[in-house]
Parts: C-alpha cells; structure tokens; sequence
C-alpha cells in the first residue's frame, strides 16, 4: 500500500503543477487580452469623444471585462492551486498523464477506480499494489511542460506592436488623453475642436461684492468672431479685447458662480468662481473715559475713530462685524480685539500718547481685508496761560489797574495776586480773584484797591492762576513782577498840590485867553447889531468864533473835572471836616452844571447862523455875551478860591512836617552817645532846610493871593534852630574826631543841649501854625470880618433895591418931553455906578468865601444886563422897555439879597467853635466853663505826669524850684533872673536876650550861654525849660490850642451878643485879655504853677461871667437837630475805575460748552484775540 500512497503523493505534485502551468498561461493571456481591450476602450474614446455617460459606461464595461478576465486566468488557478476550490480529481489528472505517457495508458486509472471500489480482498490490494509498483518510476510531472505556453505570448505581441506603432507615430497622447477622459468619466471634455477655450485668471476665488473679471482666451487653427458665457441659465456675450481674448466682469457677486464658454458651437469645460464672504464692520462705537479732572462725561462716538481727548483717557473700541473671524488694532503695540459673542468684538486702551492706529477684520479666505485708519490726539493737560494788561492811573499816578484774561484746556480752579515787600518773599500775601469755572475768564482788577499796605514800602506783585488739574496739584502760571510804592500822605498831599498848582497856572492862561474872546464877542454883537446883513468875512469870522468858543468851552469843563478831581483826592483820608473844601467842591459842581448851559447855548447859535434871524440871533448873542462876563467872573473867584484853599492845606502841611521833624529832634537827642551820629543830625538838618524852602515857595504863593492870608512866619526863630542844629552837628563832630570819653560825653552833651532847643523851637513854630490854621486858614478873626463886609453888602443892596425900584415909579409917571426926564436918567446911570461899588465889594469876599455860590454871579449878571438895558432903551426915549427893564433889574436885586441873606445866614452858622454841642448862636457860655473846667484839669494831670520824671546827671530836682541838694551844693541855680540874667536851670527871664551866666557849686555845676529862652548846662539832659519830653510837649500843644479855641469861642459868643444889641460886660473884656496871657505863658514857659494858677482863675471868671449873662435874661439852651448827614461808603473799590479805564465789556463765563475739543480750542483762540 506505500506503493499506492507514492502513486497519490506523484498526483498531488501533478495537480499543482498543473494549476501552476494555467495560472502561467492565465497570466499571458490576461496581460495580452486586457491590454488590448484596454487600447481598444481608449482608441474608441479616442475616436469617438464620447459623452460623460458614455464614457461612464465605457469606463464601468472595461473595469467589468477587466475583472472577468482576472478573475478567470489569475483568481482562479490561484484558489484551485492553494486549493482553495476544487480542482481536478485524480482520474482526470490519470488521464492527462495517461494521455501523455503511453505505457501508463489506462494503467493509473485502473488502479485509482480499484481503490475505489468498496472490496477489501487481499487479491484486490496485491493487484493495486503490484499495479501501483509498476507505476511508480513513471515521473508524473514530467507531464506538465511549461514551455508550451510560450505560444501564447504571440497574443501579447498585438496589444504592444500597437502600443509601439503609436509611440514612433508620436500620437501616445491619444492614449493618454482618452486615459484621462475615460477614467474621468464625470467630467465632461471638449471634443476635438479648430480651437480651445483658455482662462487666463491664476485664481478664480472672487471677493464678495467686489467685482470679478474673467479673462479668456482661444487658441487653435480658428479664431471665434465672439464668444459666450452661460452661468445661472443665463447666456452673455463676452467683450472681446483683442483677437481671440474675451473678458467678462461678474458685478458684485454673492455666491459661488459655475459657467461655462461657448463660440461657434465649440463648448468649453465647466468653471467654478468661488466667492469668499468679506468680513465686514457694520458698526463701530468708540467710548471715551475721561479723567476725572477734566470734569467732562463720558463720551461715546458713533463711527468715527478719530477723537481729540486728554492724556490718561481710557478708550474701548466696540465692533460690530459680519463674516469675521477676528479683529486686529494695529499701532506701535498690536492688539487684538476680544470676540464678545457673534460677530460682536471689543479692545480697551489707556491713552497717554498721541495714537496713528488702524482696525482691521479678517477671516479665513480673507486677512486684514477691511484696514481703517485712525488718530486719536492726546492733548496733555497745558499749564493755564495768563495774559495781562497794566495801565497806571493817568490822574493819581499811582493806582495800578490790570486787565486780563486767563484760559485754561478744561478749566480753571482759582486766581489770585500775590503782593510782598519788596526783598521780602516770604513775607507773601494773596488776594483771591473771582473768575469763571470755564475753560476761559476775563477779569479786571486794580492794586491797592481795598487792600492795607504801608506807605512809603515798596512792594511786588503779581497774580497767578491754578488750573484743576488736581492730579498734579494745580499747575499754575505766574505774570510777571509789578513793583507799586504807595505814597505817604506828605508826598501825596505835595503831589496833589503840585498837580493843582499846575492846574491853577493852566487857569491863569485860560482866564487870558477869556478876555481876548470877551472882545471878539463885543466886536461881534456890535457888528451885527449895525449891519442888516452880514457878509461872507463876518459869517467866517463867527463861525471862527463859534469854534475856538467850543473848544475854550471844553477846556473850562476839563479844568473843572480836573479841580474837582483834585479836590476829591485831595486829604480823602482825612476824615475830618473841611467846611471850606466842601464848598468849594459846591461851586465847582454849580460851574459845571453852568458850562453845560453854555455850550448848549453855543449850539443854539450855531443853528441860528444858518436860518439868521437877526433878531433872534442878536437877543442869543447878547445873551452869550452876558454868559461869558458871568463866566469869566466865576473863573476868577474858583481860580482865587482854589489858590487860597491849597495855599492855607500847604501851610498846615508844613506844619505838620515840622511837628513830626522836631519829634524826629528829639528823639535823636535822647538816643545813647552812639546812636546820636552827625550823620543823621545831618539828615534832619537837610530836612529843615526842605521845610525852609516850602516856607519861602508858600510865602510866594501867598503873595500872589489878591487877599494873602496871615502867615504865622517867625524868620528868627528859623535862624535860631539852624543856628542850633549847626552847633549840635560841629559839636558832634568834634565828639566823633576825639578819642577820650570824657571829652565825647562833653561835647555829646552840648550837642544833645542843642538838639532839644532846636526841636523845642520847631515844635513852637507848629504850634503856631497850626493854631492858625485852627479855624481853617482864616482864623476866626477873617470869618468876623467877611460876616461884617456882607452885611454891608446887604445893606446897600437893599437901598440900590429900593432906589431902583424909586427911579422905576418915577419912569413911569412921567412923559418923553417931561423936564425931568434927563434928571431921572442921570439918576439911573448913578445908581449903576453904586452897584458896581456892590459889585466890587461882593467880588472882593467871593474871593475868600466858596459860599457865595454861582447863583450870586447870575443875579449879578442879570442886574448889570437889564440895568445897562434899560439905559439904552431910555435913551432912546423907549419908556415902556426901559421900565419893564429896571423891573428885571428890581427883581435880579432881590433875588441877590436873598441869596446873600441866606449866606450871611450860613457863615454866621460856621463861626468857629471848641465843641461839638454848639447850636445856632454858636457855643452856650455854661459849655465854655464845662470845657474850661476839663481843660484845667488835664493841665493839671500833664503837671503831674511831668514832675513825676526825675532829674538826670547831677541837675536839681526840679528845675527853678528847689536849691541843689548835691555834693558841693552852693547858689540856688535861680528862679527868676532879672534883667535877661538865666541861670542853668532857671526860668526865662523877662524880655531877656542874652542871659549871663548862673553858677552853682558841686556836680551840679553849669554854665548858661543860652541865647533868648533857653540856657545850656553840663552832663544834665534837661534844658532850660525841663528840656523836651515828648509825651509831655504834645500834651502841652493839645492845651495850647484847646485854650485857644476856648478864647476864640468865647469871642465870637460876645461878637454875637453885641450885634444882638445885648452889650458886652466889661469884665469879659478883661477875661479875653487874661487868656491871651495864659497862652503866651504855654508857649514861652510850658505847664508852670503860674500858668496853672492863671487858668484856674479862668474858670472862676467864666462864671463870673456867666452869672452876669443870666442875669440879662440870655437862653443858652442848647437845640438838638437831626443828623441831616448822608451815609458815604467809606471803602475805596478801585474795580469800577479799572473798568472804565480799559473801557471793557463783561464776557460771560457762566458754564463751559458742550463742545469736542478741537471746538473749545477754537474757541479759547477766539477770546484771546484782541477785543477791537
């Protein structure tokens, strides 16, 4: 049986040789037949070109045959040969090798179909057995030859000698071509045509809404006239731009476009443009956060980028977007905005710097597409300017006014003006200014205005504005320095009257020029009065008048402004009373009023001219005439007026420089030996000689006064304390030229002897001039006289009334021809030449008295118009006119006496007087005893207050009182010397001149040289009248001058009590005289016993007297009256000045506007500019 199994094992091998031999030949055959069909699909598409579905089953027939033949050769042997289906049996495989080796035969087959039969008989295996030996050397595989299918490589060699054909003829690309249209069977392929489609475009991806140009071209043997696109069912021509080159351009395009081309029935492949959506910025909010000190709400713009703002402002750009993947801001620091929800993207950026920025969108198909530029100006927080105007006070020369503006970016905080003492900074004080909160303000302002400065210390100034920047704590912004020294009283009370005085001379010059026009006006009025017509010269020349009338008239009214000004700045600080200016001020006020007339008769003149109305005309010029007379008049009494009040205010000046000069004496002669240098005696002896010469310029000025006042000048007292301040400066020269104590204390102490006499002097000097300048300059002596000459006036006034009224009833009861006539004429001329003997005698006391007022003037001029009338109408026998003249001129002498009566009433009521209480009949006698009374004792306490001083450096006790009670103590140093004799420290003697020597033993030991009052004595610091204190000299002057206007008060009560027909009592008389004695004893020997006890015995009188005033029956009640005074402000607010001055308008500041700032910055420009 291994025989058999050797048999089957030979069969196996044969089997897959077999499968081998026809997977060998199944490869042959399907390389050749699928290759040839596969030439044969191609060169059918080739030549045929067909259609997408066709070739779609071309494609799907090839791969089908194709896998059919695949699966036939080469799947099948594959799976019989790994047996993977059945193959052959071993009775077919017997048979092929049967068939192949003839002494096999049917031998193998007999043996397999024995096997196969169901018999097991030993004979059955034996036969299979010997059968299977006889077989098996036979080699089965030898069976199978591969070589026999080299036969069919003949069927290769067709596909490829066809591929070979067409490779020499160069036409592969039919191959390869139909390869490309068959495999892509979709897609669908031009046939062979004379020409090709060709679109230029690199890219046909489009951009939504933005136009898309198609470029075309066509290449092959025919050129098309024209072609067409077909997209969307619909067809256009394309425009051709040259030959064979067509371009079409889609509009706007939305959403991908497929087309395809067309011309002479050539159809080119389909072409798709694919749109890209655009990211696209629908909206675009820009939110500005403010800082807070710009004061400004938060501002949202509306698409736009571009903004003005302050530094440290926080932007937030807002978007709103389409098709936008994401947003980018582009700036020296790219940022990239955060995507909210959809399409909705925000950035936020603190800005501190100017920014040049750009926003861009982008998205997938499209980067950075949409790119807008912005700038956004950050304007930093400027300090506050300031700009300034400054005038000086053209009329005082001294207050400063300023005018101006400050502006600021986004607001101001406050203004102020700093002033300091000059070299003193820290000194520093500020004033607040009020202005606007806005970004813009104007203010006025003036320095000092209300402010309380020194006199005489200058000081630096200027203002300073603060913005509201409080971040940076209020920058601010300085003007520049202004200096300002305010002007003491004595050197504003010297400038105003230097200004007046300049006024006065301009006056003087006007008052010249008057008298020349006067006599062009007579010329005039005569001439037109005599000619029925004027001619063109006598037109011209009133016209020439009419002009150089105007202008005079104008100067009169600045001149007036000019007094007046001067009068009110004159002494404003001085609260006291000043009757004689505050009437002045009056008539000042009544002349101006009276210019106004005058001009405005002027231009009723002017209009007359032209109509020339003789009549009219010459009634107006006669007038003008009476005006300028009536005006020239005036001048002269303001211009006398003015010169006598500033020549009696010098006067008390200067006696004010010397009281405060000799106080300067005094207390240079009290300073230690150190301190008391001939330089500073130097200074003051320059001061006196200043004093000197304002003396001699007041006595100058004096003189030119048509009634000079009394000045108080004691020439040899003046020599007398030069003559001691030259003693005190050569012995304090000599001290300072000397080495040894003793000798510098020697002549110390003659210098300071010298000193105190010299100031004592002074002080008598003021003393007196101002006594005399008590009762305004005129003392009441002048005022008795005036009150006297008035009601002289007034009496022949009222006899010229009742003269005139006489010759009137005469006039009137008589005829032309009545033999009288003449008489009664010659009567009248009279009478004109007693009122002006009135006239002159009322002229001479205006010139003293402001209170004749302007009206006086008027009635004057009225009566000497109507008189001078009526004598020319009566001399041409003109009767009625005469009479209704002297009627007018009756009437104008009444009103003068009621004028003059009202004056006599007002001067009568400014007799001076000592208190405050007086009524209507000056000071009641009870009051002159109450206020002698207090006087006495306030000399008795200056007394006490004086010897409770103790004496110094080895004097007595009290000097002239007591012996010395000093070591070595010999003569009693002398009471009284007799004869001019003068001890040291002795008394005056009487009517003494050169007093001899007094001596004395011990320390107390001197020597007197004095020279008039005063003696000299050594190492003592008194001199020879208790030296000068002070304290105690200006409690003596005070009851030197309260004496006096005691005596004063008590003179004009007796003047009145004689003119009342009450007598005046012998004894008062003798009472008078008495005070005289106690004022001459204050001044030549201060607060002594004697003096005390004279002026106790004053007071013991004075109710002598009053007892005898009773007994008369006199009612010295005193009346109340009601404070008819108006309240005036007495604050100094220069503002309204300084406004006037720059002549500005208010600017209205109350809020800033709503503006952007580019506006606010046009408009800050705008109200820098010059205010036309």
């Amino acid at each position: 049986m291994n025989n058999f199994k050797n048999i089957q094992s030979k069969l196996e091998q044969f089997i897959r040789k077999y499968y081998v031999n026809e997977l060998i030949k199944g490869v042959i055959l399907f390389f050749s037949i699928g290759l040839l069909y596969f030439l044969i699909t191609l060169l059918v598409e080739h030549f045929l070109w067909l259609n997408s579905s066709a070739r779609t089953i071309l494609f799907w027939l090839f791969v089908s045959v194709e896998l059919a033949l695949f699966s036939k050769f080469i799947i099948l042997p594959l799976a019989k040969l790994f047996k993977l289906q059945k193959g052959i049996h071993y009775e077919d495989a017997s048979v092929l090798i049967g068939n192949h080796f003839p002494e096999v035969n049917d031998k193998l087959l007999n043996v397999l179909q024995l096997k196969n039969t169901t018999s097991n008989s030993e004979l059955l295996l034996a036969s299979i057995d010997q059968k299977s030996a006889e077989l098996t050397p036979i080699p089965f595989k030898l069976a199978i030859n591969f070589k026999k299918n080299a036969k069919y490589l003949k069927y290769a060699t067709i596909p490829l000698l066809i591929i070979l054909v067409t490779a020499i003829s160069g036409k592969l690309n039919w191959f390869s071509d139909s390869y490309e249209r068959v495999v892509n069977y979709q897609t669908a392929y031009e046939p062979p045509a004379p020409f090709q489609f060709f679109v230029l475009n690199e890219d046909m991806q489009a951009v939504e809404n933005k136009e898309f140009r198609l470029i075309v071209k066509t290449a092959g043997e025919v050129t098309p006239e024209n072609a067409q696109i077909t997209f969307n069912n619909e067809t256009y021509y394309l425009q051709q731009r040259g030959v064979g080159a067509f371009e079409y351009v889609f509009e706007q395009p939305k959403t991908n476009i497929t087309f395809y081309l067309s011309a002479n029935n050539v159809t080119s492949k389909p072409y798709t443009i694919t749109v890209a959506p655009v990211p696209t910025l629908l909206s675009f909010d820009m939110v500005l956060d403010y800082p807070n000190y710009t004061n400004k709400r938060d501002e949202v713009l509306k698409s736009s980028g571009n903004a003005v703002v302050p530094s440290g402002t926080n932007v937030t750009w807002k978007l709103r977007t389409k098709a936008t993947d994401y947003a980018t801001l582009y700036s020296k620091d790219t940022v990239l905005f955060n995507n909210t929800n959809n399409g909705n993207f925000n950035a936020t950026k603190r800005l501190y710097n100017t920014l040049d920025y750009s926003i861009a969108t982008s998205n997938s198909k499209l980067k950075d597409y949409e790119n807008l530029a912005f700038n956004i100006q950050v304007v930093r927080d400027e300090y506050p300017e300031l700009k300034l105007q400054s005038k000086v006070d053209s009329l005082d020369q001294q207050s400063l006014y300023f005018l101006g503006q400050v502006s600021d970016d986004y607001g101001l905080y406050k203004l102020q003006l700093v002033y300091y003492p000059s070299g003193n900074d820290k000194d520093k004080k500020t004033e607040v200014i009020p202005i606007s909160k806005s970004n813009f303000s104007q203010f006025v302002s003036a320095f000092p205005n209300n402010l309380q400065i020194t006199e005489g210390l200058s000081y630096d100034l200027y203002f300073e504005v603060f913005d509201n920047d409080a971040v940076n704590k209020n920058k601010s912004t300085k003007s520049s320095v202004f200096s300002y020294r305010k002007r003491t009283t004595d050197e504003e009370d010297q400038k105003q009257l230097q200004e007046q005085n300049e006024t006065i001379q301009d006056l003087n010059k006007s008052l010249e020029k008057f008298e020349d026009q006067q006599k062009e006006l007579e010329e005039l009025s005569k001439t037109q009065k005599e000619k029925s017509e004027l001619n063109f010269n006598d037109k011209k020349k009133f016209e020439n008048f009419i002009k150089r009338q105007k202008q005079q008239e104008q100067m009169m009214q600045k001149f007036n402004k000019k007094l007046q000004e001067n009068l009110e700045d004159f002494q404003k600080e001085n609260k006291k009373e000043d009757q004689f200016k505050e009437d002045l001020k009056e008539r000042l006020k009544e002349n101006e009023e009276q210019l106004k007339k005058d001009e405005k008769l002027l231009e009723e003149l002017e209009k007359l001219r032209d109509k020339m109305n003789k009549e009219e005309f010459s009634e107006k010029l006669d007038k003008l005439a009476q005006k300028a007379k009536n005006q020239k008049r005036s001048l002269e009494q303001m211009l006398e007026l003015t010169k006598r009040y500033y020549v009696s205010k010098k006067m008390e000046k200067i006696g004010n420089e010397l009281d405060k000069l000799a106080k300067e004496q005094d207390e240079l002669a009290n300073k230690d030996s150190k301190e008391n240098t001939k330089a500073q005696q130097d200074a003051l002896n320059k001061q006196f000689e200043d004093i000197q010469k304002q003396l001699d310029e007041l006595e100058k000025d004096n003189k030119q006064l048509k009634q000079p006042l009394k000045l108080p000048r004691d020439e040899n007292k003046e020599e007398n304390v030069k003559e001691d301040q030259q003693r005190a400066t050569e012995a304090l020269d000599k001290k300072e030229d000397i080495q040894e104590e003793e000798a510098k204390e020697e002549q110390n102490a003659k210098a300071k002897a010298k000193q105190k006499a010299a100031a004592q002097k002074m002080k008598e000097m003021s003393m007196k001039m101002q006594a005399q300048m008590g009762q305004g300059g005129a003392g009441g002596e002048a005022l008795q006289e005036d009150i006297e000459m008035l009601r002289q006036i007034l009496d022949n006034l009222v006899l010229f009334s009742f003269d005139e009224e006489k010759i009137m009833n005469q006039f009137k009861s008589i005829e032309v021809n009545h033999n009288e006539y003449a008489t009664y004429l010659k009567k009248q001329k009279d009478l004109r030449t007693h009122f002006e003997h009135i006239d002159d005698s009322l002229f001479a006391i205006s010139l003293r008295q402001p209170k004749i007022s302007e009206q006086v003037n008027k009635e004057i001029s009225e009566v000497y118009f109507n008189i001078d009338k009526a004598l020319a109408e009566l001399a041409e026998n003109n009767i009625y006119k005469g009479v209704s003249s002297q009627q007018y001129t009756v009437t104008s002498a009444n009103n003068l006496t009621n004028f003059l009566s009202d004056t006599l009433d007002g001067l009568m009521n400014a007799m001076p007087s000592p208190g405050s209480g007086q009524g209507e009949g000056g000071m009641p006698l009870p009051d002159i005893i109450i206020s002698q009374e207090e006087l006495n004792k306030q000399a008795e306490d200056a007394k006490n207050k004086s010897e409770s001083g103790q004496p110094q450096e080895g004097e007595g006790e009290k000097p002239g009182d007591k012996q010395g009670e000093k070591p070595g103590e010999g003569k009693k140093p002398g009471n009284e010397g007799e004869d001019g004799k003068e001890g040291e420290n002795g008394n005056k003697g009487k009517d003494g001149k050169n007093g001899k020597e007094g001596e004395g033993k011990g320390d107390g030991k001197g020597e007197g040289e004095g020279k008039g009052n005063n003696g000299e004595g050594k190492g003592g610091s008194q001199d020879g009248q208790d030296g000068f204190n002070e304290d105690v000299n200006g409690e003596l002057y005070k009851i030197y001058q309260q004496q006096q206007l005691i005596r004063q008060a008590l003179e004009d009560k007796l003047a009145l009590d004689e003119k009342m027909g009450l007598g005046t009592p012998a004894q008062a008389k003798q009472l008078l005289k008495q005070m005289e004695d106690v004022e001459l004893d204050l001044i030549n020997s201060g607060l002594t016993n004697e003096a005390l006890s004279k002026m106790m015995n004053l007071q013991h009188q004075l109710l002598k007297l009053e007892k005898a005033t009773f007994q008369q029956g006199q009612d010295n009640k005193r009346k109340s009256e009601v404070n008819k005074k108006e309240y005036t402000n007495t604050t100094n607010n220069q503002i309204p000045r300084a406004k006037e001055y720059f002549n500005t308008t208010e600017i209205l500041n109350k809020q800033a506007l709503p503006l952007q700032q580019i506006y606010k910055q046009k408009v800050q420009e705008y109200f820098k500019q010059k205010n036309d």
